[in-house]
């Protein structure tokens, strides 16, 4: 079975991003990305900087930079951003704070997707209910753990590939500075978390049989 990423992004909610000072220069003098756009747009309302490793989308209310590469160093890179344009923008009333994981488990000839089984109340075989359809599962699963709400999702794509999609939800609204950094330092650190959940549920799962 592969295993690999197939996104990683950082989404920062607040009440007054100013879209109007993201341009080029404005990243590459303050160090958060100093690479040449590929694409660029800028207004008052929106801004949209695209480069060769990273992708920064930003309107009033949320701000999403995207590593389009995933090794190590770019993932890295990628939370230097955000940490750095929390730094530059301290004023700002942020609100929420997203750390993002896209995995794909993907089976080979001979192998098996991993098995997700559901029950509900004392139903354990939805197929009795749902009869006469075919059923391919999923699910959607919901783990606290302080700072962060995990909702992770996890779905098939057709025969061959489980879609695993893993989101940090932080509440931070109201705390300084310093803290909401600490929880953007956390990003590799949760990327690893990441890794390993999609890897555990797929060991057994991705054996030949």
């Amino acid at each position: 079975m592969k295993i690999k990423l197939g996104r990683a992004d950082i989404v920062i909610l607040a009440s007054a991003h100013n879209p109007s000072i993201i341009s080029p220069q404005w990243l590459k003098e303050n160090h958060l990305i100093t690479e040449e756009p590929k694409q660029f747009v800028h207004t008052p309302d929106f801004s949209l900087f695209d480069s060769e490793t990273f992708s920064l989308i930003t309107d009033r209310q949320r701000l999403q930079v995207t590593a389009k590469k995933h090794d190590i160093n770019t993932l890295k890179s990628l939370a230097s951003i955000g940490n750095g344009y929390i730094k530059l923008l301290s004023h700002i009333p942020y609100r929420t704070l997203g750390l993002n994981f896209v995995w794909l488990a993907e089976i080979s000839e001979g192998e098996y997707l991993p098995k997700i089984n559901i029950s509900i109340n004392s139903t354990d075989n939805l197929s009795s209910i749902l009869t006469g359809h075919e059923l391919n599962l999923g699910c959607i699963i919901y783990a606290r753990k302080e700072p962060y709400l995990l909702k992770l999702t996890i779905e098939p794509q057709g025969e061959n590939t489980l879609i695993y999609n893993f989101n940090y939800h932080h509440e931070v609204k109201g705390l300084d500075v310093d803290r909401i950094i600490e929880y953007v330092d956390n990003f590799m650190s949760l990327y690893e978390h990441s890794r390993n959940v999609v890897e555990n549920t797929c060991l057994v799962g991705g054996e030949r049989r």
